[in-house]
């Protein structure tokens, strides 16, 4: 059991307090989720330690607030940021939660590594090594992509290329193969080639893969969307905006869904009973970002009530002079078919896009998404930005 922290009254700013929670139960989220994938329980538990701190800026936050109430109209103020502070403290328990997986050895099955690394494929160059079990063996045998999601694209046979080589070509000693996969295949396939390791795992059945493929996909939706969840929701809150908080009300009935269909896929995958632990894991990670996704909507209930903000906010947010702006990307927009890195809003217009809405769906913004035309884009900054950004996605 932790040995808790003894809490004494510090004179700290409500604003100072607000903003270190938010700051760490957000990076609490990444280091945790970072956690799972690589089984790292010192990084488990830098997380819990986290988790520590923000309980006792918790403490004082609620400690200010009883100092500042003089009245039922300060009380009235004072009720958004304690209703905020217990949520950015929910979505640290969250973090606590999924690092918790890791240091009591709940264990998560390897398909979570596939939500990490899905996108992000690799091209990977080796030579064919005397003792690999691949000599003499025909690509289309191996099934290679079923196995480990590699292909073949080339093989360099001394001075030769063979390009896109067929089903029936074999592997020889010597040989440089070039393949394309995702990162964890990659690596098992170059120690196959170099002889570093001597047997194939097994093919997974079509079924089994579909189903596996599912739980990933849906996974990345709940993680992705709870996340969205959190960025809407704070700015909301820092820019008193209704529509953003409307949005993230909106967003909870959808995540209620992916979570309970999540489960149900997971339940329904025919696990076998000495994998039971790894499932675990993954159906405690479903209801992590239940978690996330109840704690933006708990900060977005209130701007939805308009509850005033403390003093202490309102200065902040009438210092920033910031709004949020809702465009939609035309067909001839300079922006359609690009990434949102190649397009490089903030420096054009001084806005950041904080989502996207693409048919009926949220996307949560990052550097290789790219624009469609019709999408709508969610995004705060300063007044005059807007205008530009608009100019941009409607010209």
């Amino acid at each position: 059991m932790p040995r808790l922290e003894k809490i004494e009254y510090k004179p700290v700013s409500v604003r100072e307090l607000f903003l270190e929670m938010k700051n760490l139960s957000e990076l609490m989220i990444d280091l945790a989720y970072s956690a799972a994938l690589f089984n790292d329980k010192e990084l488990a538990e830098d997380v819990l330690e986290l988790e520590n701190r923000v309980d006792t800026l918790t403490y004082l936050l609620e400690m200010e607030i009883m100092i500042a109430a003089r009245d039922a109209k300060d009380a009235e103020a004072l009720v958004g940021v304690s209703k905020v502070a217990s949520a950015a403290d929910k979505i640290s328990d969250a973090a606590a939660d999924i690092a918790a997986i890791v240091t009591q050895n709940i264990g998560v099955h390897p398909i979570v590594s596939q939500v990490f690394e899905k996108v992000e494929e690799r091209l990977t160059r080796a030579k064919v090594n005397e003792g690999s079990i691949l000599i003499g063996r025909q690509i289309g045998e191996l099934d290679l992509a079923p196995r480990m999601g590699v292909d073949i694209i080339a093989i360099r046979r001394y001075k030769d290329w063979i390009i896109d080589p067929k089903d029936t070509e074999p592997i020889k000693n010597g040989d440089i193969l070039i393949a394309r996969g995702a990162p964890s295949g990659v690596k098992e396939f170059k120690a196959l080639v170099e002889g570093k390791l001597q047997k194939l795992k097994d093919k997974m059945s079509d079924k089994c893969r579909k189903k596996f493929e599912e739980i990933v996909e849906r996974f990345v939706e709940l993680k992705d969307t709870s996340e969205l969840m959190m960025d809407l929701a704070y700015s909301s809150l820092l820019l008193n905006s209704e529509e953003l908080a409307g949005d993230v009300q909106k967003l909870e009935e959808h995540v209620d869904e992916l979570h309970t269909d999540f489960e149900l896929l997971v339940l329904s995958s025919g696990f076998k009973p000495e994998e039971a632990k790894d499932f675990l894991g993954l159906i405690r990670l479903g209801v992590v970002t239940e978690k996330i996704a109840d704690a933006a909507t708990e900060m977005a209930e209130v701007v939805l009530r308009g509850i005033e903000p403390h003093p202490v906010l309102k200065l902040a947010i009438e210092a920033a002079e910031e709004s949020v702006t809702y465009v939609q990307v035309t067909e001839n927009s300079s922006l359609a078919n690009k990434t949102l890195r190649e397009c490089h809003i903030p420096k054009e217009t001084g806005m950041w896009v904080l989502a996207i809405r693409r048919r009926g769906k949220y996307v949560r913004p990052k550097p290789h998404t790219k624009i469609e035309p019709g999408d709508v884009l969610i995004a705060s900054g300063y007044a005059e930005g807007e205008e530009d950004l608009e100019q941009l996605a409607s010209p």
